[in-house]
Formats: C-alpha cells, sequence, structure tokens
C-alpha cells in the first residue's frame, strides 16, 4: 500500500496539470461541439434584408452598400459595384455549410487566426464579413481565418489526390465552438479595385481622329471617308496612318480599366501635360480622352479621362415609291437601332467624371506622334469615299561604295592595232586568214589587200 501511494500522488499530479493547462489555454482545438447544417442559419430567406455588405482584414477594408437601384463601393466614391459578383459571394455565405465543429476557446483564437480585426496582433486576426440591413443594424456576422489544407492520409481528401481546401470559421453567437469549412473564400478580399463595375466603353466605325499631343508638333488628324476604306488619310496632306504602326478601327474598341480613382485623389496636376484625343464614330458617337503618363519603370502608371456625346438622325431618310410593308419593317429597324444606340449613350455617359487607371496596353497606341504613324507620301486625288491609290514614292538607291581598283599588270609593248576589213569583204588577220561568208543579199567582192602584205 505505501509503495502505490507515490504512483497514485504521481498520477492525480498528472490529471491536475492536464486539467489546468487545459482550461488556463481555452482547450485549444477539440471535437465535441454541436452540429449544424448552415454556418449562417439566421440568414436563410433574408437576402433581399441586405443593403449593405462589409469586409475587413488588417487596415483594409471594403464596403458596398445599395443606393436606389444600384450598388457603389464607398471606398471608390460610390463607384458602381459588379453586382453580380457581390450578388454570388452573398448567395454563397448564405448556402454554406458549417462543416466541422471545433471548440476553440478565446486564448486560441489566434492560433487559428479567428481574432478580429483590430483587436491584439494583426498577424492573428482574420477576415471579418458582416452584413446589415438599411438601418445599419448588423444582421449576421462571421470571422473567417487560417486556411486549412487537409491531406489524403488525414482522410479527408479530394478525389484528385491534392487534398480538400477548408477555412476556419467563427461566429460570436456561438461561444467557444468554431467551424471547419470547406471553403477557403477564395474571391472575399477587401480590395475594392476587384469589385467595381468593370463595364467600359466600347468604340466602334471610327470614322475620324484628332490627336493633340502635348507638343503641337506631334500633333495630326486623320479620317476615312467611309466605313468600307481601309486608309485613314493624314489632314492637310495625302499621306496615310500606317496600320501596322496606328491601328486606328480597332482603338478602344475592347477598353478596359485596372482601377477608379476616388473623388479625393483627382488633382489638379494628375492630368497635366496630357495627350487629348477626340474619336469620331460613323454612328454618330464623339468621344473625348485624355490619357495621363506618370511615373516610369515599375512605377509608371497611365489615367485617362472620358467624355461621350452623340448626334443621332431621329428620323429615317424617306425613300422615294417605297412600298407600305417595306417602309413598316424598315422603319421598325431603324427604331431598334436608334433605340440601341441610345442605351449604348446612357450606359457610356456613366463614365464621365473619373479618373481611370489602365494598362499602358490599353493607351500606348493612341499616344504616338505624327512621325511614328505616318506610312508615306501618296500620288493621285482622294477618291470621294476617301481612299486613295497609294504609290509608294520610290526610295534613293543606296549608295554602293567603289571596287577597289584590280592592281595594275606590268607594262608590255604596245601591239600594232590591226587595220579594218572592207566591208562586206573576207576579213584576215596576219596569223592565219580568217574568211567571214558574203552577205546573201550581194555578191562576194575581192578582198583588198593590206598594204605591205605578201600574197
Amino acid at each position: 500500500m505505501k509503495k502505490s501511494l507515490p504512483l497514485i500522488l504521481i498520477l492525480a499530479a498528472l490529471l491536475g496539470l492536464s486539467y489546468y493547462q487545459s482550461s488556463s489555454r481555452g482547450k485549444r482545438l477539440s471535437a465535441g461541439a454541436a452540429s449544424r447544417e448552415l454556418l449562417l442559419p439566421d440568414l436563410k430567406g433574408k437576402s433581399q434584408g441586405i443593403k449593405k455588405f462589409r469586409l475587413k482584414e488588417g487596415d483594409k477594408v471594403l464596403t458596398i452598400s445599395q443606393k436606389g437601384s444600384d450598388w457603389v463601393v464607398a471606398e471608390r466614391s460610390d463607384y458602381p459595384a459588379a453586382a453580380e459578383k457581390l450578388g454570388k459571394a452573398v448567395q454563397e455565405l448564405i448556402d454554406q455549410k458549417a462543416g466541422k465543429p471545433q471548440t476553440v476557446g478565446e486564448s486560441a483564437w489566434g492560433d487559428a487566426k479567428l481574432m478580429p480585426p483590430g483587436k491584439g496582433d494583426a498577424a492573428k486576426s482574420g477576415l471579418l464579413v458582416e452584413m446589415l440591413d438599411e438601418k445599419d443594424s448588423l444582421l449576421q456576422s462571421v470571422v473567417l481565418g487560417a486556411n486549412v489544407e487537409t491531406s489524403k492520409a488525414g482522410g479527408n481528401s479530394s478525389p484528385f489526390g491534392g487534398g480538400s481546401s477548408e477555412r476556419y470559421a467563427r461566429l460570436d453567437t456561438d461561444g467557444n465552438t468554431s467551424w471547419v469549412v470547406p471553403n477557403q473564400f477564395y474571391d472575399l478580399k477587401p480590395e475594392p479595385a476587384e469589385w467595381i463595375l468593370k463595364d467600359f466603353i466600347a468604340v466602334d466605325k471610327i470614322k475620324s481622329i484628332d490627336v493633340t499631343a502635348p507638343t503641337a508638333a506631334d500633333s495630326w488628324k486623320a479620317f476615312r471617308g467611309s466605313e468600307t476604306a481601309t486608309d485613314y488619310v493624314l489632314e492637310g496632306s495625302k499621306d496615310t496612318v500606317d496600320s501596322s504602326k496606328a491601328t486606328i478601327t480597332g482603338y478602344l474598341a475592347s477598353a478596359s480599366f485596372t482601377d477608379v480613382l476616388p473623388k479625393d485623389k483627382m488633382t489638379a496636376d494628375l492630368m497635366k501635360d496630357s495627350w487629348n484625343i477626340t474619336l469620331s464614330t460613323f454612328d454618330g458617337f464623339i468621344y473625348g480622352v485624355r490619357i495621363a503618363k506618370k511615373g516610369d519603370g515599375s512605377e509608371e502608371k497611365h489615367y485617362l479621362t472620358l467624355s461621350v456625346k452623340a448626334d443621332f438622325p431621329k428620323e429615317r431618310p424617306a425613300v422615294k415609291d417605297e412600298k407600305p410593308e417595306d417602309k413598316k419593317k424598315a422603319d421598325e429597324e431603324f427604331a431598334t437601332k436608334l433605340k440601341s444606340l441610345n442605351d449604348k449613350l446612357a450606359k457610356e455617359k456613366k463614365t464621365e467624371g473619373w479618373v481611370y487607371e489602365v494598362s499602358g496596353y490599353t493607351v500606348n497606341t493612341l499616344m504616338k506622334k505624327r512621325s511614328e504613324v505616318v506610312k508615306v507620301a501618296t500620288t493621285g486625288e482622294l477618291k470621294p469615299d476617301g481612299t486613295s491609290e497609294v504609290k509608294i514614292k520610290p526610295e534613293a538607291a543606296p549608295t554602293v561604295p567603289a571596287p577597289a581598283p584590280a592592281p595594275v599588270a606590268p607594262a608590255t609593248p604596245p601591239m600594232k592595232p590591226a587595220e579594218p576589213a572592207a566591208k562586206a569583204g573576207p576579213i584576215s588577220v596576219t596569223t592565219p586568214p580568217v574568211s567571214v561568208p558574203a552577205e546573201p543579199t550581194k555578191p562576194a567582192e575581192p578582198a583588198k589587200q593590206p598594204e605591205g602584205e605578201k600574197k
């Protein structure tokens, strides 16, 4: 009995220490909490009540709010938000399964990055997702913590062998219960540039271009007389634009931008020394484009502002002796096209008043000097449709250096030149004589013997 007493005391001490450590550290990660089907059950059927969506991570914040029928990004001065992307993100959260419950005490939140932003060490905080109603009352919030990569050996792997992608999640209403959900929510990032609406202008059927460069000598204008004309003729000359250097028909046809500047960053100097370009189209649109380049190398950025206006015909031109059924069909087609043009104008007018950050690839073709786009001088009169017969002026032949003089052979005594033979007669030389046949139209004449030659 006395021998077993020390063992009992040691075992009791170990049990006591284990209990103390688990209590003081908040039972880090242990299963056994009550499970449920959905991660955010209180949101089921309440998506229409969400009027504000907010993400916080570290010192970054993204706020998307509904204003009227539109959704806007607050951190971009209420620029229109990508409503479709937002809708998918909210629905994904509403439908998200809870996954595996874990008991995680507050002292262990940092280990799984479940601390809310702004509380304690930023490296131990997660992504806070908040959804609010029209009165800014909180409907639901959740902290998304560290990602979890479950290996195949762990028994919960991907059928493709790469393991499953999971993430810790915690709700304040769940106390010490957290969740390992089968979703890492890759798209939930507090980056305003990734949530703004990227719809932009689409310039088509360009009729003319007017480029005003920071240096007047670099400015130029060009036009074409019809949509089928392939050449843009430079104003004031018969030169054309080299399509391999400046593809005018494709200018801003599928333009895009990377970000939009908040209003407080639109300084007066931002667009200083800008390129000013006016693009007119055969459909009646007129685009005013200003482009400014700032910085160099890895710090280089391009900024762009826009103005859009249009002048559409209000009525279809009358057609002589047009049949009623043809007139009806043509009028309907005209009305449909006019509506499409007006809808496009209304949409693109919304781009006015903003400063866009664009890639150099998008605008470098617009920022070209006259000397960089001119092809060759042309000759002949310009045709009424704006085309011309391009006749390339011949370039000056390259100067070829004269070959080096051949080595001079040693002098030899001059030979006595042979005397010319008489017309149509046989020609003889000193050694041996050579006869030439007589012309067929005249009989052969006896050859004259050269003086001094022996018979």
